[in-house]
């Protein structure tokens, strides 16, 4: 693959639409900056650290991939300067932005709380909490804007297991439409990787 420029990364992130407002992060002024360093070898994209362009991580990410064979691909949130939507969105965006804020809420899809939550890493194991297996259900309440999580951990002695359980929580309320969070930390069933694990994440463990 050619060298990537600053133009093939930012048009690759002008492709990152937010699903509720059905803009890119380039038109709500999520995108802060853009640059290629090391002679294409590093990508720095610097965005806007709010809970919408939090959602959006993954196909942040995804689009760095895909503007080139960066060896090191840096995604910062930044909290200064704060987003503020009526400078640094487009007209448009601004007008969408208000329609948005004026609608009722959607109740959150327990999927989207999934793949949120699948974000989580464990930092000892090198994988994701879902992929171990560590969380065992999550329910959303009737109205779909409170949602109860149940996790474990490798251990009771699991050193991160308060980071890990915040992680979880933050990582939950990310998920469109979701207000509340509550985490339950359990150890019925035990856990065992050997059935609760994914197969891939067996193999990275070397039960397999």
């Amino acid at each position: 693959m050619a060298t990537a420029t600053r133009e093939d990364l930012y048009e690759a992130l002008s492709k990152v639409v937010d699903a509720r407002t059905g803009l890119s992060i380039v038109d709500l002024g999520l995108l802060f900056d853009v640059d290629v360093e090391d002679d294409g070898r590093c990508a720095i994209v610097k965005v806007a650290q709010v809970p919408m362009a939090r959602r959006l991580v993954k196909k942040i990410r995804e689009a760095i991939e895909s503007a080139g064979d960066f060896e090191d691909g840096r995604l910062e949130f930044v909290k200064d300067p704060p987003w503020i939507p009526e400078v640094m969105a487009t007209p448009e965006a601004q007008a969408r932005l208000a329609v948005v804020a004026s609608e009722p809420v959607p109740p959150v899809r327990v999927e989207d709380i999934w793949e949120q939550v699948g974000q989580v890493m464990d930092p000892e194991m090198g994988l994701t909490l879902v992929e171990l297996g560590l969380i065992y259900g999550i329910e959303v309440d009737e109205a779909g804007h409170a949602a109860d999580i149940r996790m474990t951990l490798t251990s009771p002695m699991c050193p991160v297991g308060p980071y890990l359980i915040e992680a979880v929580k933050q990582a939950a309320l990310l998920a469109p439409g979701l207000d509340e969070a509550a985490v339950e930390l359990v150890w019925d069933p035990t856990w065992d990787p050997r059935t609760m694990a994914t197969e891939d994440a067996q193999a990275d463990l070397g039960l397999i």
